[in-house]
């Protein structure tokens, strides 16, 4: 590697070291971790707060405001179209076709309206950070990182935010956490 190359790395990963990590930032609360075998996607509804978890073992629905399960099926593959990355829903979701996100690709909103964004960096490789930055801040600009959190460490598979921009979901292959926006007094 280049000199040029490994300062600007050492430079990064610098900055990378003094973004703390706390799985409840300023502005948001931790709602769930949930623990799922086989974890293949997840993708948010776009008509409520739900998330659609798909595994080798079916789908289930989260309520994103209570972390509760609240639909389940045991059917792997049902609904699922793994070409154009999209699932049918179930329980209160039943019949919308959702966005799925995972390590095959698709995606989730990585930034919402309120300035906020969500960054993936793995200076611990294979371990990724997943950083929430806020107020229009980038964890690679010196000084930005004051504004950045480190919300979930892992072997990340699949993350995003929410189409309405007030949840976050993270996931690796065996589990996933969901994030909401505290209500703004």
């Amino acid at each position: 590697m280049s000199s040029y190359k490994e300062e600007n790395r050492k430079r990064l990963i610098n900055l990378l070291s003094h973004i703390k990590a706390d799985k409840n930032p300023i502005g948001w609360s931790h709602v769930t971790t949930v623990a799922v075998g086989g974890l293949l996607s997840v993708g948010f509804s776009k008509i409520g707060a739900y998330l659609l978890i798909v595994s080798h073992q079916g789908r289930g629905v989260i309520n994103c405001e209570t972390g509760e399960k609240i639909a389940r099926d045991d059917e792997p593959y049902a609904g699922l179209d793994s070409h154009e990355l999209e699932c049918l829903g179930i329980g209160p979701i039943d019949g919308e076709k959702i966005k799925l996100c995972s390590h095959n690709g698709g995606g989730l909103p990585q930034a919402n309206s309120s300035g906020e964004s969500l960054e993936l960096v793995a200076p611990n490789w294979p371990e990724y950070d997943l950083i929430l930055c806020r107020n229009h801040k980038n964890a690679f600009v010196p000084g930005h990182q004051s504004e950045c959190n480190i919300i979930y460490s892992e072997h990340i598979s699949a993350f995003g935010f929410s189409w309405c921009g007030n949840y976050i979901v993270a996931a690796c292959g065996s589990d996933l956490d969901v994030w909401r926006r505290n209500a703004k007094l």
